[in-house]
């Protein structure tokens, strides 16, 4: 029994110290690299300065002198070794001794060497290659962006964070005094971008897909930033190499495009290339929304119409092919395509039954609404129902000039109607002109109707009111068959300053006056009564002077005619 103790101990001896050879070990040879790398920038493996930009993807990061990779690999290697990419672009493997050439590989294919070179030294090794640190690269950008410089930037940053850098705001100087307005009209005047009326669509500048970059190595790659983000192929986005020179081109002002549109979630107009898919089109819009029309949606290419299916809210490509310059694809609305038919219409008022009611666009007649809702009470009064239209076609009429002076300039009105036109056009009413009693009476003045549209029927008001230049004006009770005179005497006769000749009715339906003192008045209508016109005193002593030189002239005259007469007789 004794005798097994102290083997036990012997065996636990000879690992540990076997553990502490192992350590002495490692820990020389990361001292040993340490020394190997004493040239090295002593802020080497201090906190990055600047942001790594992005999380890198190693099929696409190609190594350059300066990148620090961890190198681990057991047994050998128990506590990870840093390796720097020397200035030729090779790397020395710790403990092997063998030289790798990284010159044009990506992180990927580095890893695979490393793996290979440490294994052929000691086959059951387990290698890990980590990334530690990025470069610096010096990288010049220039062409439609704000700020055209060389810029040390790192190389995890990819072409699209150089130019966004490039486009930030730099230092204003004082010897200028420049504001960030100045910046932002000279980036305006540098981008010359263009532009299109088009609802909710996002405008895909040309630059964006069309910037070169030109590499130290004489080799230059086109980036096309918007396929980058929708494919994830980081080739059409790379990442900045040194000595990389990055052109973005001004915007063309005439090129072909592609778009589309309607009911996708990314609305969106693109320069056109050379081998634009339909397929990597249908990838920008990000899908389908819901409430698109599934059965309506087409692609347009150079004159013809391609239907388009559909399935879980994504546009199918069964046939896919290249574009051309004005291809467009539109994802139509279900509930525009609904409403092309259906709609519905309100009616209240003096009804039986007031309320919605639905119809065919166009195709209901007004007098079939009105039978739905029960027809028309006792009470209603069909000389003033109207029937209202829902458009904000004369919006811009009544609050624009500009637009209602465009309509007048080439009319045949004199200036003086100016005045009176404005009015005219602020009180337009989007109304549809009907009368209702003809309607109900014959079908040959019966309307459609459309979705939206509103129909009041209103009962007798049962009176008229009077106002202007009359003894007591307010409302008369209505009496049937009654002139203007008749209700002007109900309110005690025109005052003494009152214009009888100009007394009018104004019709309530209509808006129109009548100044025929025989005229009838009807139901709710409105009667003014004008006072004399005045004259102010430089318009009166104007016309006395008139009167006086009027009054001269015929004395001269007849003197004169005197003077011919008594000259004829002698």
């Amino acid at each position: 029994m004794k005798f097994k103790i102290i083997i036990a101990m012997l065996l636990s001896t000879t690992g540990l110290l076997a553990q502490i050879t192992g350590m002495s070990e490692s820990n020389s040879v990361l001292k040993s690299e340490i020394e190997n790398n004493k040239g090295m920038d002593s802020q080497m493996f201090e906190t990055e300065q600047m942001p790594v930009s992005n999380v890198i993807n190693p099929d696409y990061y190609y190594l350059g002198p300066g990148d620090v990779l961890m190198i681990k690999a057991i047994p050998m290697l128990t506590t990870p070794v840093p390796v720097v990419v020397s200035p030729d672009n090779m790397i020395l493997l710790p403990r092997s001794g063998g030289l790798i050439d990284v010159n044009g590989k990506t992180l990927t294919e580095v890893r695979k060497l490393i793996e290979e070179n440490i294994t052929k030294y000691k086959s059951d090794a387990i290698v890990t290659t980590s990334f530690h640190k990025p470069h610096l690269s010096f990288v010049e950008v220039e062409g439609n962006v704000l700020n055209s410089s060389v810029y040390n930037l790192p190389s995890t940053f990819k072409v699209s964070d150089a130019i966004h850098l490039a486009n930030k705001r730099g230092p204003i100087s004082e010897k200028n005094n420049a504001s960030e307005d100045t910046y932002i009209q000279e980036r305006l005047r540098v981008k010359k971008s263009f532009s299109r009326n088009q609802d909710n669509s996002e405008i895909v500048e040309y630059w964006k897909r069309n910037i070169l970059v030109i590499h130290e190595d004489g080799t230059s790659t086109k980036v096309d930033l918007i396929k980058a983000k929708s494919s994830g192929n980081g080739h059409l986005n790379p990442y900045v190499r040194q000595g990389d020179r990055i052109i973005v081109p001004f915007n063309r002002n005439q090129f072909g495009t592609i778009s589309i549109s309607g009911e996708v979630n990314r609305p969106i107009t693109l320069p056109y290339k050379n081998g634009d898919k339909l397929s990597e089109l249908i990838e920008y819009s990000l899908g389908l929304t819901s409430f698109a029309d599934t059965d309506n949606i087409y692609l347009f290419d150079n004159g013809v119409k391609t239907k388009l299916n559909s399935k879980d809210g994504k546009i199918i490509i069964e046939n896919d092919r290249e574009l051309s310059p004005g291809a467009i694809v539109i994802a139509g609305n279900l509930e525009e395509r609904k409403s092309i038919n259906e709609g519905v219409v309100t009616i209240r008022g003096f009804v039986n039954n007031p309320g919605a009611y639905p119809i065919i666009n166009s195709k209901t007649k007004l007098s079939e609404i009105i039978e739905q809702a029960g027809g028309i009470t006792e009470g209603a009064y069909l000389p003033l129902a109207k029937l209202y239209r829902k458009t904000n076609e004369f919006d811009e009429l009544s609050e624009s000039r500009t637009e209602a002076f465009k309509m007048f300039r080439k009319s045949n009105l004199s200036l003086e109607d100016t005045v009176r036109y404005t009015l005219d056009i602020h009180s337009i009413e989007p109304i549809v002109s009907v009368d209702f009693t003809k309607v109900l009476n014959s079908s040959n003045y019966d309307v459609t109707l459309e979705n939206g549209d509103e129909i009041v029927i209103p009962t007798s008001p049962n009176r008229v009111y009077v106002f202007g230049r009359v003894e007591n004006p307010g409302y008369v009770e209505f009496e049937e068959g009654k002139n203007l005179l008749y209700y002007i005497n109900k309110t005690g006769g025109f005052t003494d300053v009152a214009d009888e000749d100009r007394a009018a009715v104004i019709r309530k339906n209509t808006s129109s006056w009548i100044d025929n003192e025989e005229s009838i008045v009807y139901d709710g209508d409105y009667i003014y009564v004008p006072g004399e016109v005045d004259v102010s005193t430089s318009t009166e002593q104007a016309k006395v002077s008139t009167y006086a030189a009027i009054g001269s002239i015929i004395l001269s005259l007849g003197f004169l005619i005197v003077n011919i007469v008594n000259t004829v007789n002698k």
